[in-house]
């Protein structure tokens, strides 16, 4: 077992980087912090990056409003850390507490691919909603998880760089901040 911020990183240029976080050790709860080292600056600024909660029947696209069972999902992203948060549908503001049972990993694609098809063109100012526009044209629903695995795959590689289980932050005792615990562990590696 390793953490994944061991992980090497890819240098292939036509990729999709697939990494799998096991959510269920951080719920209840009405968002969770995820420590994703793949996730630089220049990542943040020259690829779309998409999330998908997969519960037990499906994967739901982020950001969404789940009328069903009553909340609306935000996802933010930074340099190494991905934010989730859950809110009540009513309002908006309030915090919404997400069962155990509901939802079970967070799914990450990171599109590093140069092909139009999937990434627009950079060079003309496209932003990252391109991938949106360039799916729906190509007749893929975005809100499907397989269908755009499905689709990607077909033009870029896709490098899976593990499943991880998203421990529960740890609360630091005045005794133990000067040692450092890792947060995510690796269950398996293609």
């Amino acid at each position: 077992m390793r953490s994944h911020k061991d992980t090497p990183q890819s240098s292939t240029q036509n990729t999709v980087e697939l990494l799998s976080f096991d959510i269920r050790e951080q719920l209840p709860g009405w968002s969770f912090t995820l420590d994703v080292p793949q996730i630089t600056e220049n990542i943040l600024r020259n690829n779309p990056i998409l999330f998908y909660l997969e519960s037990e029947n499906s994967c739901l696209k982020l950001p969404l409003n789940n009328p069903a069972m009553g909340y609306k999902v935000n996802v933010y992203k930074n340099v190494g850390k991905v934010y989730v948060t859950f809110k009540s549908i009513k309002d908006g503001v309030s915090n919404f507490y997400v069962p155990t049972w509901h939802l079970k990993k967070l799914k990450v694609l990171i599109i590093k691919s140069e092909d139009s098809r999937v990434n627009g063109n950079w060079e003309t100012g496209s932003n990252t909603s391109m991938i949106h526009k360039n799916l729906k044209k190509s007749g893929i629903n975005i809100n499907d998880y397989e269908d755009v695995l499905g689709y990607v795959s077909n033009i870029a590689s896709i490098d899976f760089k593990g499943h991880f289980i998203a421990k529960m932050p740890t609360k630091k005792s005045l005794g133990s901040l000067s040692s450092k615990s890792k947060e995510h562990t690796l269950c398996h590696s293609a």
